[in-house]
């Protein structure tokens, strides 16, 4: 308790700071946890796997999910479909590729660390768009396969994890464990966003109808976890329903207030004690020792993600779902990564080959994505003109 609450104060001296200077809160998050890290000044503090999936993850997807509006998710479902699933499964596979040609990391190893990487994390992208204020439409689409994609690389994370470890696996084993575990969440949060949100029509009570959205938030990510399906997409599902269907249908005016009022600052709280907690864990694993590996991964994945972004846009633009070279630019360099590729490099087994080297080109990366992507966009974003209008 003591460790948190001194993250709550220091987050919030450094808030008052960014504001009063007008500097990007997350990232200054970042620079006070590398420089708390640095100078041991908390070190019990950790960046834990488990404690991240089950307590910190759930609340950020959930506010994220309930404000997207399903129509629009709808009009533009195929670029967000192509990134967030195309993207990643591409994107695993040439990251892992290119590492295992250019280092001799063994296949099976690299493409592990591929999934890991892939994904934009959710915690990342959404702090940051959200305080640069950027085109809807483009804000979505970036939100959108943010929350997708990392439900995606969890589910291929573990599939090829199995395999480096030297677990059998046969092509119709792996598609059909891929299958039950996307399926099985999208089933599982949808059934508990829905239930929650017919609950709610028996009653107006902005406090108990909180205390249901919470119980989806984190009942739909352990149901699904036990049921050995995807917590991440179970939670992300269950947030669409109460927000498309529950908020709309069932609760006051004043109930979606407090609801939404209650989970931004949920989203807030956590996402200080991430931000923070990733520079401090930074600072306690010696990536710098790999720097070779670190500069070589973080070529390789930028190189992926342009693949992957420029690649698709060509078959989206002949089905009528192109988008503007832009918005392109800014799919690529504005995919930062964070928390979720740390806490998955963090949780790999003991006796995974080459965890040492994994996680350094995981840790090294992410802090490269976080401060020379995450300082950089807000000023590709002004060249560009993609700013919203107001």
């Amino acid at each position: 308790m003591t460790v948190f609450v001194t993250l709550m104060v220091t987050a919030s001296i450094v808030a008052m700071v960014a504001r009063r200077f007008k500097l990007p809160y997350a990232l200054a998050l970042v620079v006070t946890g590398l420089a708390i890290g640095f100078w041991h000044l908390m070190p019990q503090a950790q960046l834990d796997p488990q404690t991240l999936f089950t307590l910190f993850l759930p609340p950020l997807l959930f506010e994220a999910s309930i404000n997207l509006p399903g129509g629009q998710l709808r009009a533009d479902w195929k670029p967000i479909g192509a990134f967030a699933l195309v993207g990643t499964i591409l994107s695993t596979g040439l990251v892992g590729a290119a590492v295992a040609w250019g280092f001799g990391i063994p296949l099976p190893v690299a493409l592990v660390f591929g999934a890991l990487i892939s994904p934009t994390d959710p915690i990342s992208v959404i702090a940051v768009l959200k305080q640069l204020g950027v085109n809807p439409r483009l804000a979505l689409i970036v939100e959108a396969e943010s929350l997708f994609n990392d439900g995606v690389a969890v589910v291929v994370f573990l599939v090829l994890l199995g395999s480096a470890m030297g677990q059998d696996a046969t092509v119709l084993g792996v598609v059909g464990r891929f299958a039950w575990v996307m399926l099985g969440g999208i089933a599982v949060g949808g059934l508990v966003g829905w239930a929650a949100s017919r609950a709610t029509k028996d009653f107006d009570d902005h406090l108990l109808e909180i205390m249901l959205t919470t119980i989806v938030a984190f009942g739909a990510y352990l149901l699904a976890e036990a049921m050995h399906v995807s917590g991440v997409i179970a939670v992300v599902a269950g947030g669409l329903v109460v927000g498309n269907y529950g908020m709309r249908t069932a609760m006051s005016e004043q109930s979606r207030v407090a609801v939404h009022a209650f989970w931004e600052y949920a989203a807030f709280v956590v996402n200080s004690i991430v931000f923070l907690l990733i520079g401090i864990q930074a600072c306690q694993v010696a990536w710098w020792t790999h720097w070779e590996l670190v500069l070589g991964a973080t070529a390789a994945i930028m190189a992926a993600r342009a693949i992957c972004i420029y690649g698709l846009a060509l078959p989206l633009k002949a089905v009528g779902a192109g988008l503007p070279p832009s918005w392109q630019h800014l799919l690529v360099w504005g995919s930062l990564r964070g928390a979720l590729s740390m806490a998955l490099a963090l949780g790999l087994p003991p006796a995974f080959p080459f965890r040492e080297q994994v996680i350094s080109m995981t840790f090294g990366y992410v802090l490269f994505s976080l401060l020379a992507q995450g300082l950089t966009v807000g000023k590709l974003i002004t060249r560009l003109g993609l700013k919203a209008v107001i």
